[in-house]
């Protein structure tokens, strides 16, 4: 029999859409309630076994010793209260490089006011990226990345198509190179849009690449931060170029990725609105800024913001039941197991696995940190040469970060962005408020979906399969 009160993090109980939701942390199992159980749970949790039974008693009569005795079996099968996975692995680093990202241009043809990059982060180390760089990092990557076979590089900026005849080249090389050494490279672009023209289009689709696709939605919402140099607004620019790549595209390796800002709450009527577009691939992602930024979410933002995580998760589900087949980018979690224990401990690898390139060719933990010059790791002809960065990333599990230990969603999120904590808390071991509210929410919601579809016989598209990065 187990007893009660478990460790905090242990269990997770949530309620979405009248469901009485189960989560046990260690194993990854996820169960749907009846109100009984949910009850003695809630109880178990904060008194001892006796009390929780009488108390649920007391409510429901008889019916508490049956939720008991399924809880009972529950436990003696593995799937709840287990060991932790953490405390059973020797944590060991990841040891070679996977994956790059060439921040082509530090230019851009567009001026979005909640971007992290306009606010002089570029400014040290401005303009395009020459050819003889992008190669020396697609040489670093193959060199540093040992026994791999598959690699990614993601095309950022600024806006990388402003570089766009060294993206083609260094494609050309990297499978070139890739092809002589038995790796394969697998390309992702991040873009405004606006430059792809009909060349480009084709030369994307020819090489089979990964398309991330900014807009944030109605027009009304992103012409408010989303402009031209002049001041215009861009969506109908945008749309149109969207719209025009993927009926050559089809639905296959893009999504579109849309920012949400304290100004710009309503993000379920956003993302509804580029499904209704016929497109079944969205992101919305909440703006990362400093407190005294007008865009900034705050901690009185959080109620609404839930609410319509909610709601988009259950019209998602709505639509499923409709026969459509919808993925927002954050409701696709893998709870499957199969993401080894010391990769969910460490989260993104950024500083170890993964590595950004500036146009100048210094490398810094990711695109974030760009910049923040004591970040920086090393050069693509030095390859990493500040020892003593590498290795503050290489053990920054959530072991190491203030809170996480006992989160309940800490193998789903694997301690956040290092880079959201420096900049929001000055300290990388020390998660966002905010950051981390949003982010359980978006579990449950993920959970609650994931609940559904395997109910319906359809489990969701897994995250960890789909290779996208979350720029």
């Amino acid at each position: 029999m187990f007893e009660f009160p478990w460790k905090e993090g242990q269990l997770h109980l949530f309620q979405i859409g009248g469901r009485f939701i189960l989560f046990d942390v260690a194993s990854s199992s996820l169960f749907s309630l009846d109100q009984v159980a949910y009850h003695f749970l809630e109880e178990g949790g904060k008194s001892s076994l006796e009390d929780a039974l009488a108390q649920t008693r007391r409510k429901f009569g008889q019916q508490a010793e049956e939720a008991l005795r399924e809880l009972e079996l529950l436990y003696s099968q593995g799937q709840i209260l287990g060991p932790d996975p953490a405390l059973e692995v020797n944590y060991v680093p990841f040891p070679y490089l996977k994956a790059l990202c060439l921040n082509l241009a530090h230019e851009c043809n567009m001026r979005c006011s909640y971007c992290f990059a306009s606010g002089g982060t570029y400014q040290s180390d401005k303009g395009l990226m020459p050819p003889e760089v992008a190669k020396k990092a697609v040489d670093l990557l193959l060199e540093k990345s040992g026994p791999l076979k598959r690699l990614e590089i993601d095309f950022f900026g600024g806006e990388p198509l402003m570089d766009f005849p060294v993206l083609k080249e260094t494609v050309f090389y990297g499978k070139e190179r890739g092809k002589e050494v038995g790796k394969e490279i697998r390309f992702t672009v991040t873009t405004n849009c606006l430059l792809l023209s009909e060349p480009i289009m084709e030369f994307l689709n020819q090489m089979n690449m990964r398309v991330v696709l900014s807009i944030d939605g109605r027009k009304e919402d992103h012409d408010k931060n989303r402009r031209l140099l002049s001041g215009q607004g861009t969506h109908d620019l945008v749309l149109s170029r969207i719209k025009r790549f993927l009926s050559l595209r089809g639905e296959t390796l893009y999504y579109l990725r849309g920012t949400y800002t304290a100004q710009t709450l309503d993000f379920l009527a956003n993302a509804l609105y580029l499904f209704d577009l016929g497109y079944c691939e969205v992101s919305m992602e909440p703006v990362v800024a400093t407190p005294e930024e007008p865009y900034a979410i705050r901690e009185e933002h959080l109620p609404s913001i839930f609410r319509q995580y909610e709601l988009l998760a259950r019209e998602i589900d709505r639509r499923e039941r409709e026969g459509k087949e919808l993925h927002f980018f954050h409701f696709e979690v893998d709870t499957t197991g199969l993401t080894c224990v010391s990769k969910r401990l460490a989260g993104c690898g950024a500083g170890v696995e993964y590595l950004a390139v500036t146009p100048s060719g210094a490398l810094y933990p990711c695109h974030q940190f760009v910049g923040r010059t004591d970040f920086q790791m090393g050069t693509v002809w030095e390859g990493v040469t500040n020892q003593e960065k590498l290795e503050e990333f290489r053990h920054l599990s959530f072991l190491e970060k203030e809170n996480c230990s006992a989160c309940w969603a800490r193998y789903l999120c694997s301690g956040g962005c290092h880079a959201n904590h420096h900049l929001l808390s000055g300290n990388m071991r020390k998660p966002d408020f905010i950051g981390c509210q949003i982010t359980r929410k978006r579990m449950e919601c993920a959970l609650y979906l994931k609940l559904l579809r395997r109910e319906r016989g359809k489990e969701s598209k897994e995250a960890n399969g789909q290779a996208w990065k979350r720029v």
